[in-house]
């Protein structure tokens, strides 16, 4: 039995059991939601987890019935609007949906005012992002295998760029440099629009970008691709090889978009949200928005997503750590 008809049958048993004995269901197995439910995005509007955000909202509110509103609490590397999700009453009514900042952000700042693994009731790994590393047309060498070895023979010449200190990409290229042993210097910028800006300069030689941006560029011949960052070849670019297969033995990075609740949300609640994303996703002509987006479907289970977020956290601890990276 698969865990939506396992869920429905649980909800006929309970309900049919309460209606015997002349008792309502609790509100949170039976009516939720009753009012309106406020999605925080720790960003500002108009990014990708923004947009995820309110896709998935506007097909929660027509599919469950009440407003599920988009709220924006950006500021200190996501934690304003995380944090908040922390502290928020475990009803179903306050949501979390954000990147994997979830997890880089603790990795550099051990002092943050909650703790993600025992603050928050994992919901969906709604979508991955898949992500390339761009390099700029002037660096020498005709894959990654050969880019590598002409930086490692002119070590401190070349550089990447990120969105800034901690951003993804910071941490994504230092696990990069760690791996394929290379001497490059990081330059962070205000955002992925000045870096790319940067790059289509030829100031900056390298960095990982989300593919769906990366993908014009590539085609263009404005920047070149060296491989995807995922352990799989991506659908959205099929014949462009993982960074593993041009020989960075080990290299698997995952940038994704997730839903979660405060610790304590009812189980029927996490559930509901859980079954109703994973429908969401299915339907043909949403799922093909979200390939428009640069995503890639998920609709994890709740367990799966828990045990993605500790690996992740473990990743980059390990990662920022070894660069010295750490928040003092």
């Amino acid at each position: 039995m698969n865990a939506r008809t396992l869920f429905a049958a649980s909800i006929r048993l309970l309900s049919a059991a309460a209606l015997a004995a002349g008792l309502a269901l609790p509100a949170h197995a039976q009516g939720y939601p009753a009012r309106t439910v406020h999605l925080v995005v720790p960003f500002p509007p108009g990014g990708s987890t923004d947009i995820v955000a309110r896709a998935f909202g506007e097909e929660l509110q027509k599919r469950l019935g009440q407003p599920f509103v988009v709220e924006n609490r950006p500021g200190a590397s996501g934690s304003i609007g995380i944090g908040s999700v922390a502290r928020a009453a475990a009803d179903g009514y306050t949501l979390l949906v954000t990147s994997n900042t979830l997890v880089t952000t603790p990795a550099l700042n051990r002092k943050l005012p909650y703790d993600v693994l025992k603050d928050f009731a994992p919901v969906s790994l709604v979508a991955d992002m898949p992500i390339a590393l761009a390099a700029v047309p002037s660096l020498p060498g005709a894959n990654l295998a050969e880019a590598i070895a002409h930086i490692k023979s002119h070590p401190g010449k070349y550089n990447y760029g990120s969105a800034g200190i901690g951003a993804p990409q910071h941490l994504t290229t230092e696990y990069l440099r760690a791996l394929a042993g290379i001497d490059i210097i990081h330059v962070p910028l205000q955002g992925q629009g000045p870096m790319i800006n940067e790059m289509l300069g030829d100031r900056v030689h390298l960095s990982f970008l989300v593919l769906s941006t990366a993908k014009p560029h590539f085609e263009r011949g404005s920047l070149r691709s060296l491989g995807v960052a995922g352990a799989q070849r991506s659908p959205l670019a099929p014949g462009e090889p993982t960074i593993a297969e041009g020989g960075v033995t080990g290299f698997a990075v995952s940038w994704w978009q997730g839903l979660l609740a405060p610790a304590g949300t009812p189980a029927e609640v996490v559930q509901l949200l859980e079954r109703e994303i994973r429908e969401i996703g299915r339907q043909p002509a949403f799922h093909a928005r979200l390939v428009e987006l640069g995503l890639d479907f998920v609709g994890s289970t709740p367990a799966e997503f828990g045990r993605a977020i500790e690996n992740d956290l473990k990743l980059w601890t390990r990662i920022a750590d070894d660069a010295g990276l750490v928040a003092k």
